[in-house]
């Protein structure tokens, strides 16, 4: 991750893996805590991880940007998104924007809500109107299809935005836009189906259920599910093994929702063709990050354990063999900050990649693990 002593990221969202020897992982880049953060695309290509194509230099205008999910079905069909940054036209205040690139094997295609130069001089209102989209959150491939979710409106804990989705399929983007007040946080996709995973609400935090939304066949609407009583809370990660194993993790308690600090209460669901069931977890204090599944007796969620004083202080791995859980620690060579860390197994292998940030401020530091 460090070759000859130059720090690629200094800190990662996402990791997809669509073999033994190929892999993407996004984050971004910054010097010191109060610089501009930059998007870090990388790639495994056998044994090494390097830097992907540079593609900031053909958006003319970028002051800064941020990459959030990356997904892929096999080495030649990738899809990433996140944001970018320019200046806006009533004042120095930044403008941020959402973005996708897609992977076709060959070259990565910039898809934006502005013009086809990806010029951010262009007007504001040209620029803002097309998606209608401010945020892009996670992504999932589907073959030739892809699903991409985020939100118009305010990001911020305790705002009211709508939660968006936008798929392409093959060709073009489709857009829906959803009841004001929920939030879409992740989105699986396989077999045609499309899983999302978040929470909904009236339009304030204190009021946020988790929430699943699903669609069955390409080019149909996911419709929101009905779940076991759950209780105030908001579901983070959706992983899809097929249309009869799909598990979601999350939490109760509206700590994620409020932006409030402490962990929740971890919160683990399964979808096996028919109904959603809650799986009993131990009592850990945990929160819940992310989640992978080889199988329905071969689980494994990602997460950070918190002390007394409800500070984070490991990284945890937990596993379920369809009976029990079990749990394993990770070092991450760094104080624990926060709970972004996510999970992917490796296709056609038994190993697992973990993704995420070490340290805090200036010291923070990409974290990337493999467990074989």
């Amino acid at each position: 991750m460090e070759p000859d002593g130059e720090q690629y990221a200094t800190a990662l969202n996402d990791v997809a893996a669509t073999g033994p020897d190929t892999a993407w992982a996004v984050g971004h880049h910054a010097d010191a805590e109060d610089e501009s953060p930059w998007g870090v695309l990388l790639r495994m290509d056998g044994l090494r991880w390097r830097v992907g194509q540079n593609i900031w230099g053909r958006i003319s205008g970028a002051l800064s940007s941020e990459l959030r999910a990356v997904d892929a079905d096999d080495s030649g069909n990738a899809w990433v998104v996140g944001s970018v940054d320019a200046m806006g036209e009533d004042g120095p205040d930044l403008k941020r924007f959402p973005l996708a690139l897609r992977w076709d094997g060959r070259n990565w295609d910039i898809h934006t809500p502005f013009e086809d130069a990806w010029d951010l001089h262009t007007s504001f209102k040209d620029r803002k109107d097309h998606w209608l989209t401010d945020r892009l959150t996670d992504v999932a491939v589907d073959g030739r299809r892809a699903a991409l979710i985020g939100l118009r409106g305010r990001e911020s804990a305790g705002e009211i935005s709508s939660p968006i989705l936008l798929t392409w399929n093959g060709r073009r983007f489709s857009r829906r836009e959803y009841r004001r007040g929920g939030r879409f946080n992740a989105v699986d996709a396989g077999a045609g189906h499309i899983w999302i995973a978040g929470m909904s609400s009236s339009g304030r935090c204190t009021d946020s259920h988790p929430a699943i939304w699903h669609s069955a066949s390409p080019g149909s609407a996911p419709t929101q599910m009905r779940l076991p009583w759950l209780g105030r809370g908001s579901l983070r990660h959706i992983w899809q093994n097929g249309p009869s194993d799909v598990w979601a993790v999350g939490e109760t308690g509206t700590r994620w929702a409020c932006d409030q600090d402490g962990p929740g209460g971890p919160l683990v669901l399964h979808w096996n063709g028919t109904s959603w069931k809650k799986i009993k977890l131990p009592r850990w204090k945990v929160t819940l990050q992310s989640v992978t599944a080889f199988a329905a007796d071969d689980v494994w969620v990602a997460g950070v354990e918190y002390g007394g004083d409800d500070v984070p202080t490991r990284v945890t791995l937990l596993r379920y063999n369809g009976r029990r859980w079990t749990r394993d620690y990770r070092g991450v060579a760094g104080e624990v900050c926060g709970d972004g860390f996510t999970i992917t197994r490796v296709p056609a292998t038994s190993r697992l990649l973990l993704a995420g940030r070490a340290g805090c401020g200036d010291d923070e530091k990409p974290s990337l693990h493999v467990r074989r």
